[in-house]
């Protein structure tokens, strides 16, 4: 199990994608790089925001980077609350939703993400995969 934005589950996310074909096939027109960002929560171990960066590319990624999100050079970031980023991992809210809403941030042409959906869609059920040990549920 991996606590969510850490190295080791940035790694787990990376290989998820990468034995996802579901996601290969989604994605195979995807060709940018993606940061996904969670707000600080200090009760929770996250002092300050942190940043996975995502090297995709036509149903592939191709390497993953934690990283401070000034740092970020994605194209296209999605930043939310650990509430946001955990409801969307464990299914209860779905992602474009939640983009629609306002509840995830989204920084990037929102007609390129609307015209890969599906690519986004997969890229949340390969998020999905990875065992995520939430820290503020039970051990």
């Amino acid at each position: 199990m991996h606590r969510p934005f850490t190295r080791e589950w940035a790694d787990a996310l990376r290989d998820a994608i990468n034995a996802d074909a579901a996601y290969a096939s989604a994605a195979a027109k995807w060709t940018w790089p993606v940061a996904l960002v969670l707000e600080a929560n200090e009760p929770l171990g996250y002092p300050a925001p942190v940043a996975v960066e995502l090297a995709l590319e036509r149903g592939r990624c191709h390497g993953v980077a934690l990283i401070d999100p000034p740092a970020i050079t994605a194209p296209f970031t999605l930043r939310a609350s650990y509430v946001t980023w955990k409801k969307v991992v464990t299914g209860s809210l779905d992602a474009v939703t939640a983009v629609t809403m306002g509840e995830i941030k989204f920084t990037g042409a929102l007609t390129t993400l609307l015209l890969h959906v599906n690519a986004a869609k997969a890229l949340v059920g390969a998020a999905r995969l990875v065992p995520t040990a939430f820290p503020d549920e039970a051990a």
